[in-house]
């Protein structure tokens, strides 16, 4: 939008606009108006309230009038001593006897130097368009023959048979438009950086009142009205106190002191405030509160959820997914679906490969919780530092290399949802009591911050160790092992389960192999070699070497000979595995004593280095 700058004039003052033949920068337009006294008055006034006008210039009488009744910028165009000399030097050419007529009041420096010129020189005022023809008539009877002034007074002087000389330069006119330009673009800054900050607040999440150094209201944007059901034009010009009840704002003034995250009652709406003071070059002039609704707060926070819920931190397992008809699956489903009703923390032992995390996610999708966020980490995977800061977040700068800004932690992502801690076991010392202040107050500190953070989350933790054996050799905190183990479910081994092997199997194999008619999948999966491996590795083994099985098959060597041969390498393994475990144990109780552990073992010496090597022990 062009920004105006209105040249209230008359007349000689305006052709001399044209001579300058002045170019404003883009942008910017220059409007002329010829006319004096009160109709220059109102057409700036209306110009004014129509915002057809940003700065105004104008001289003598015109600017005088105006300085005292617009509130928009008004640059006179000034009469300087270049200015005079000029017009009296014209003057000299014809007379010797001159008059300078100006509108209310004198020049100010020219009586001091009247005595300097070669001729004879006088000042003399004017109040109103009345007066005028009288004080020339007056400077005519006492000799004068030639007038310097403005347009009016050249006009009127003219009209008498006086010479008469504009006592305005381009020069003069020059650098007023200059500064009203600059005024102009200064302006039109302010008016932009206004407008933004009004859209800004108006458009903000959080209601915002802001008061003049008295109290009284002086700006209440929509979310305000919104949360208080009060119209600004109730509020604005009034004392806070009075409209917003317990706003505090007075306090905040007198005291110059912040209040933030203020709770309190708005009618039958809570809210949670800041209050601050507005402080200009150390002096308060005013304070501003900004607040929300508690219920918009929640709402928000629910849309947070939904959206890391859709982000991945999300359960994809129920108890359908979980495969097992035997005794004991069935008592250990039953319970832990008991279990997810309950809001209370859930311990899950079991050995590796056991399906922890598919027993946790089930849990998850049948509690309360089950649309909310599902986060899980593997304690065992991360270092203690990155642990800690990946748990509880940390604040910006706490540590080198912290990201801007600082970074969330999984605690408070999780927040609303249940937190998975796998490995719990391999949680060194420090953390754990980390962790046990987040159980029992269910609060979180960021790392390097000083601030508390509340979080409603459920905790599972599962380990494949013996937790009370860590606890007995300082390993584990007993009161987190109480704390984790208010609920406990013990999975069992895929060995004590062995009649569910044929179900696995066949899912399984459904999985690898869609392409295999049922018959065949159900000849593979009643296999007896499957029941008679012990799995060490549980269902993650047996998933594995289903998959390499669904691999190698092609349907021309038989699957039996193919299946012994896949086991008897993993039992060979077994065997080369748990032989160089015991060695390795009697040769620590014997404290390396290599002919003791051979004639316990009842083998030579060299026997047993020969197997040493072949077992790749020092």
């Amino acid at each position: 939008m062009a920004t105006t700058i209105a040249l209230i004039s008359y007349r000689k003052l305006s052709l001399l606009f044209q001579k300058a033949n002045f170019s404003p920068p883009p942008g910017i337009n220059i409007e002329i108006v010829d006319a004096l006294f009160d109709d220059a008055l109102n057409i700036a006034r209306s110009m004014e309230e129509n915002n057809e006008a940003d700065v105004f210039i104008s001289a003598g009488s015109n600017c005088y009038l105006l300085s005292k009744h617009l509130e928009a910028p008004l640059v006179e165009v000034r009469v300087t001593g270049f200015d005079f000399l000029l017009a009296l030097e014209q003057a000299m050419q014809v007379s010797n006897n001159v008059a300078v007529i100006t509108y209310h009041q004198t020049l100010a420096y020219l009586d001091k130097v009247l005595n300097t010129f070669a001729v004879k020189v006088q000042q003399a005022t004017f109040d109103d368009f009345d007066e005028l023809g009288a004080v020339i008539e007056g400077l005519q009877r006492k000799g004068v023959t030639a007038i310097i002034g403005g347009s009016l007074v050249c006009e009127q002087a003219k009209e008498k048979g006086l010479a008469s000389f504009f006592i305005y330069s381009e020069d003069g006119l020059l650098r007023a438009l200059e500064s009203a330009v600059k005024i102009a673009q200064t302006k039109r800054k302010e008016i932009a950086k206004a407008e933004e900050l009004q859209t800004i607040m108006n458009f903000a999440y959080e209601g915002i009142v802001a008061t003049d150094a008295r109290g009284t209201i002086t700006f209440f944007n929509p979310i305000a009205q919104k949360i208080t059901g009060i119209a600004p034009a109730d509020a604005l010009g009034k004392p806070a106190d009075t409209v917003l009840e317990g706003s505090r704002l007075n306090y905040v003034i007198n005291s110059q002191q912040s209040q933030i995250n203020q709770i309190q009652s708005l009618g039958d709406v809570k809210i949670l405030t800041n209050r601050v003071p507005i402080v200009v070059q150390g002096e308060v002039v005013g304070a501003v509160a900004t607040f929300k609704d508690v219920g918009m707060i929640q709402e928000a926070e629910e849309k947070i959820r939904e959206k890391l819920y859709v982000k991945g931190f999300v359960a994809k397992n129920t108890f359908n997914d979980i495969i097992g008809h035997s005794r004991i699956m069935k008592e250990v489903k039953s319970e832990a679906l008991r279990f997810a009703r309950s809001e209370s923390t859930i311990l899950i032992l079991g050995e590796s490969g056991a399906g922890k995390e598919l027993f946790v996610q089930a849990i998850h999708n049948a509690s309360r919780r089950a649309k909310r966020p599902f986060v899980a980490i593997n304690c065992a995977a991360l270092p203690p530092s990155l642990l800690e800061s990946e748990l509880f977040g940390y604040v910006e700068g706490a540590f080198t290399g912290a990201k801007k800004g600082g970074k969330r932690g999984l605690f408070e992502l999780a927040h609303s949802g249940t937190i998975f801690l796998d490995e719990i076991g391999e949680m060194p010392i420090s953390i754990q009591s980390r962790l046990l202040r987040v159980l029992e107050e269910h609060e979180v500190l960021r790392i390097g911050g000083e601030r508390i953070l509340p979080v409603d989350i459920r905790v599972i933790a599962a380990t494949n160790k013996d937790l009370w054996e860590l606890l007995k050799n300082g390993q584990f905190r007993e009161d987190l092992y109480y704390r984790l183990s208010v609920l406990e479910i013990r999975l069992p081994p895929l060995w004590q389960r062995k009649e569910d092997i044929p179900l696995l199997v066949r899912r399984f194999l459904k999985e690898f192999r869609p392409e295999l008619p049922p018959a065949v999948i159900a000849r593979i999966a009643n296999n007896p070699l499957f029941a008679e491996f012990r799995w060490p590795g549980n269902v993650r083994e047996l998933r594995n070497v289903v998959e390499r099985l669904g691999v190698l098959y092609d349907g021309g060597e038989s699957f039996g000979s193919l299946l012994e041969k896949l086991l008897g390498h993993k039992a060979a393994r077994q065997d080369h595995r748990r032989e160089r475990e015991n060695l390795i144990e009697l040769l620590e109780e014997a404290s390396g004593n290599r002919s003791a552990v051979a004639k316990k073992i009842g083998i030579s010496r060299t026997t047993l280095w020969r197997k040493l090597r072949q077992l790749n022990i020092e």
